[in-house]
């Protein structure tokens, strides 16, 4: 049957909001693969979470041709409202675990900038938690019903449901606003007192805490959740499932745009005439380990050899360059003149020169005066 109801518009706002997500897909990958060269375990997990908005949209867009967005006495076809009911569910679980997943790109990206033991331990509680009450909700779902078919179709004989899954789900909602709220004051915590420029942290700082939009998101879409008690199912839970596409599609976006920053500030100086556009690796004059999360190394075949001439002459090797496929934690060191453009660089040119610095001095005195001394030299973009 046709489209009818609140079908139409609820599917062209969650493909615009798809539509929308997809260019900062294709920008981050753009920024992470030929800007700055490193793409990692949270670009793989960021890509992931776009997938599960894909499939959570194609399904909705399969039930709104059987009946989602109308009244469920106005479908006159029994089985096109156990095709819409079906449908629309296989669609609520893809968004119940890619909320998920989009929250853990953002978890990972910020385990690369914490370096203070106890806020990775945070961090990895607040992924765990979520992730378990995602696939928790998930199981509640699809089995609050005996047979398991009653879920989505009542002409069942004997079918009786056991378990609301109002109370859980509304519980996970609360849950994703919390942590969209908590990534968004986090960074707060360990960058307002680094020893860096005050408008450069007002920057990074905004960049990181737009996840108050998603979290704002969250709120309205916790507010819908009681729509799945309804006995009009198929009309009363559309804003429910309009708001939990705009929760992921926006927090995806507001992980993007940080991410994407090196992108903004090449262009910027083009247009700005600061700089050619070239990026060219300086000497920072810094000692720092080459930390790579979930990274591994592409080297150089035989007989191939990846130079550039940085502004004081020497050469600058390009052997390796960090894919993301590997262990999940490595340390590559370069010793003497050879520079390697490690994860470090990638967050460098992201959060800016100024924050590893001020964060190898707040470490330092952390360390009681006792300073650690690596030969080792990190490159960044020079603007």
């Amino acid at each position: 049957m046709a489209m009818g109801g609140d079908g139409p518009w609820a599917i062209t706002v969650m493909w615009s909001l798809t539509a929308v997500t997809l260019i900062f897909v294709v920008l981050r990958i753009y920024t992470r693969v030929w800007v700055v060269k490193s793409f990692g375990v949270d670009d793989h997990v960021y890509n992931l979470a776009f997938a599960f908005l894909t499939f959570y949209t194609i399904f909705t867009s399969v039930s709104a041709r059987y009946g989602f967005g109308q009244n469920m006495t106005d479908i006159t076809d029994p089985d096109d409202q156990v095709n819409a009911v079906l449908f629309e569910a296989i669609g609520q679980t893809f968004a119940v675990v890619g909320m998920a997943v989009a929250k853990w790109s953002l978890g990972l990206f910020l385990l690369r900038i914490v370096k203070a033991q106890w806020h990775k331990v945070v961090i990895w509680i607040s992924m765990a938690c979520l992730m378990g009450a995602s696939i928790s909700v998930c199981f509640v779902f699809w089995l609050q019903c005996t047979p398991p078919k009653y879920l989505w179709d009542r002409r069942v004989p004997g079918g009786r449901c056991h378990i609301d899954s109002t109370p859980v789900s509304m519980l996970l909602c609360i849950l994703c606003v919390i942590v969209d709220f908590f990534y968004a004051v986090f960074p707060w915590l360990f960058i307002w007192g680094l020893q860096m420029n005050t408008r450069e942290k007002i920057v990074i700082l905004a960049s990181l805490s737009l996840g108050v939009i998603a979290g704002a998101c969250g709120i309205k879409r916790t507010i819908e959740v009681p729509a799945l008690s309804s006995a009009n199912y198929l009309k009363d839970t559309v804003g429910l499932i309009v708001w939990s596409a705009a929760e992921i599609a926006v927090t995806m976006i507001c992980i993007g745009i940080p991410v994407c920053r090196p992108l903004y500030k090449r262009y910027l100086d083009k247009l700005t005439s600061r700089d050619t556009g070239k990026y060219r690796e300086q000497n920072d004059g810094g000692s720092y380990p080459l930390r790579t999360f979930g990274g591994s190394t592409l080297q150089a075949g035989p007989g191939q050899k990846e130079e550039d001439a940085s502004d004081g002459g020497d050469s600058i090797t390009k052997a390796e360059r960090k894919l993301g496929f590997g262990g999940p934690f490595t340390k590559a060191y370069a010793m003497g003149g050879e520079r390697v453009r490690g994860d470090n660089q990638s967050d460098e040119e992201i959060l800016g020169p100024d924050f590893r610095r001020s964060q190898r001095a707040d470490l330092a005195r952390q360390d009681k005066g006792i300073t650690v001394t690596y030969d080792v030299q990190t490159s960044r973009l020079d603007i």
